[in-house]
């Protein structure tokens, strides 16, 4: 029987190291586990601290680039108002310049309209040749209204020939 305490006594000595081998495990997983907190929550307050500081960084640099937009806009806006202002400025001057120019007066109108019912009365020969009108007249009959004192007088004015064609 020796030989069955012997080896109770071995299985006994067995059974209390690996007791303590077991709890030496846990403690050091204990140890572990600390260290890895203590570690990650290192890593992870300087990778904050880091974020934060690039953060700041770029928060500045996003906000300097912002306001140097914002500037770029309004000078941006204000030459286009100024050029779209001018350009309908000049726009209107040349279609004011262009009704005053082309546009007959109302007086002109009146006397034009006058002079076409004087000459609906006859039977006039008109013709348009090289982009200009023409009317057919008694060249014998011409007159001039100019005064008398004057030496050279144009007669310009002719009797219409109302001949019909």
């Amino acid at each position: 029987m020796s030989n069955q305490n012997d080896l109770d006594d071995q299985l006994y000595i067995l059974l209390a190291s690996m007791k303590e081998y077991r709890e030496a495990i846990a403690d050091d997983k204990k140890r572990l586990e600390q260290f890895y907190n203590q570690v990650a929550s290192g890593v992870l307050d300087k990778a904050e601290k880091s974020l934060e500081n690039t953060n700041k960084k770029h928060t500045g640099a996003l906000n300097n680039s912002i306001q140097a937009l914002n500037e770029a806009t309004n000078r941006l806006n204000l030459k286009l108002i100024f050029i779209f202002a001018s350009t309908f400025v000049a726009v209107m001057m040349v279609f004011i310049l262009a009704i005053f120019l082309y546009i007959p007066s109302k007086d002109e109108i009146d006397e034009r309209r006058a002079d076409m019912a004087v000459l609906k009365k006859y039977p006039l020969q008109i013709r348009e040749s090289d982009g200009e009108t023409l009317v057919r007249i008694m060249r014998k009959n011409c007159y001039s209204f100019e005064p008398s004192s004057v030496k050279e007088k144009t007669y310009d004015w002719c009797q219409i020939d109302p001949k019909k064609y």
